[in-house]
């Protein structure tokens, strides 16, 4: 793996950006054959679960009325959990008025927990001929993957150069939950509009950082941190008076999307209140500030009062929240505080947060800054070296993503 300097950027925002592309590429390459080792993986396991048990129930789905339903194959695990909800918003949009039910009895108002950006990116495509709401969803997660390795190598290479801006995408490409990179989910989308916009906020192109995080406000409550992070920079060059109106423009921009969904799906339910009811009491989100993630801390390392030490799944979740809660304070004196506010702060919200501990691994996958302290390490070794460690990762993080659902039953 080379770590010569790329070129000077050519003059012209489409030079800049075929030279961008051109540079990001083996980052892009390394993450696709990564993340098809670990899909293969998780192929074997789902076809040998589903042989040994094949009527096995193993979680209930929401958007069917909570009926119980199992796993069949790769797919299933891929579009389950959230990824159900958006692949039905995806086919039919937010539905009908409050009160009322969709086809299978479930009341059309829950589907405004779940922000509209990634299924509506999807929706267009289920008009094309053959292209079912699945398909549409696979492929816009597929889509933006590709942005956001390139996105992590743009970082990368901006705050250690190329080798470690290639490097990152790959440690990201084999993080424990990356399947959910190329299913159904919000985290591919997320990661590559976060980003872009802190490699903005590096660049101090203000509007496009303002810009990039008021669309992610559309798309997850945890865009939260990014534009706290994209508002307190623009906030440091207001006051060092460096960027003239443009950081204005970006404090103004960061939040945009983010109240925008708030005041439409209030006003859809009658209130804010009603709004976050069905985040609390539908889908037992919240935040709890902290008392969930500390509950099963001390209940695995001191067995009090519970049964979280008997649960494979919880032990792993908090070996995954401390080993980032590790590499954060590895982080700090080593990257731009505009990337540790983001990390700080999107540990905070999966520390506060109330939600099923399975989901730790997913919701920890935005917080790639973090993933620049092995990247870091990792460019220190050989490219012999290299190639033996993520290999061995990728085949441990195939495995996790085939025994998460399909051997332990747990959601992803």
């Amino acid at each position: 793996m080379s770590d010569n300097p790329v070129p000077a950027t050519p003059v012209g925002p489409m030079a800049r950006l075929r030279a961008s592309a051109v540079a990001a590429a083996p980052a892009i390459g390394l993450y696709m054959l990564l993340r098809l080792i670990s899909l293969e993986v998780m192929y074997v396991l789902a076809t040998h679960a589903h042989a040994l048990d094949p009527g096995r129930n193993v979680y209930p789905d929401g958007t069917i009325g909570n009926q119980w339903r199992g796993f069949t194959s790769i797919w299933d695990a891929l579009i389950s959990w959230d990824g159900r909800w958006y692949t039905k918003i995806a086919g039919s949009g937010l539905g009908g008025p409050v009160g009322a039910v969709d086809e299978d009895g479930v009341p059309y108002e829950l589907r405004l927990a779940f922000f509209p950006l990634y299924p509506f990116l999807a929706r267009p495509l289920t008009f094309l001929p053959f292209v079912s709401p699945v398909a549409a969803c696979l492929f816009v997660s597929f889509v933006s993957a590709i942005a956001a390795a390139w996105g992590l190598y743009a970082i990368g290479r901006h705050v250690r150069g190329h080798r470690v801006g290639v490097l990152l995408v790959a440690v990201w490409a084999v993080a424990p939950a990356a399947m959910t990179q190329n299913g159904a989910f919000t985290e591919s989308l997320f990661t590559a509009l976060a980003a872009w916009a802190l490699y903005a906020v590096l660049k101090e192109r203000w509007l496009i950082a303002g810009a990039l995080a008021g669309v992610s406000g559309l798309s997850r409550p945890t865009a939260t941190a990014l534009i706290g992070a994209v508002g307190l920079a623009a906030l440091v060059a207001v006051v060092t008076r460096r960027g003239g109106w443009r950081p204005y423009a970006a404090i103004v921009l960061a939040p945009a999307g983010l109240l925008a969904y708030f005041a439409f799906a209030s006003s859809r339910l009658g209130s804010f209140e009603k709004y976050t009811s069905i985040h609390d009491s539908t889908f037992g989100a919240w935040i709890d500030y902290g008392e969930n993630t500390w509950n099963m801390s001390t209940d695995i390392l001191l067995g009090v009062d519970g049964d979280n030490a008997d649960k494979p799944i919880r032990v792993l979740s908090l070996i995954m929240l401390v080993a980032f809660l590790v590499m954060f304070a590895l982080l700090v004196p080593r990257a731009p505080w505009q990337l540790t506010v983001f990390a700080a702060a999107m540990l905070g919200l999966a520390i506060l947060s109330h939600t099923h501990m399975s989901m730790a691994g997913r919701h920890l996958l935005p917080t790639f800054p973090v993933l620049l302290v092995p990247a870091i390490v990792l460019a220190r070794f050989s490219n012999r070296d290299i190639g033996i460690v993520l290999g061995a990762i990728a085949l441990l993080s195939g495995w996790y993503a085939g025994w998460l659902p399909f051997i332990s039953g747990q959601a992803i």
